[in-house]
């Protein structure tokens, strides 16, 4: 059993990552763990990181799963879910759980893609203004 709690304050962004066969009770206590330390900090961004997991679970144990994410959260958290392309199947069960509950969770298969979007990154860029069109030079 490996889990990493990495907060990184230049992010405002815990970095949660599970390697090797765990238990949905270790798993879930670890989460209880970074939830928490989210709560401290009062950060709102936490990227969860399972590519190394090697551990199946039943869809009702991963149901449970994100229903314990939605009420131990504030709605205001980003949640970033790191999957690989086999585990895309529960990790959409796990996503399409947690928005139901009304919690920002959207899972991805790239770990840089998920920071990213954790971070807001993608929103920021769209916000900035872009220039219309091609310059026109005035005399």
């Amino acid at each position: 059993m490996s889990c990493f709690i990495n907060p990184v304050k230049e992010d405002l962004c815990v970095y949660l990552t599970y390697e090797g066969h765990l238990s949905m009770i270790e798993i879930m206590s670890v989460q209880y763990e970074a939830n928490a330390l989210l709560a401290a900090k009062r950060w709102n961004r936490i990227v969860v990181d399972i590519t190394g997991l090697l551990s199946e679970f039943a869809a009702q144990e991963l149901f449970e799963l994100a229903k314990g994410l939605s009420a131990d959260l504030p709605e205001s958290v980003r949640i970033a879910l790191v999957a690989r392309p086999d585990q895309a199947k529960q990790a959409r069960l796990i996503e399409s759980i947690a928005r139901n509950d009304g919690l920002f969770l959207s899972f991805f298969l790239d770990v840089e893609a998920a920071t990213n979007w954790a971070k807001g990154i993608n929103l920021q860029e769209r916000m900035k203004p872009q220039p219309a069109g091609n310059p026109v030079k005035v005399r």
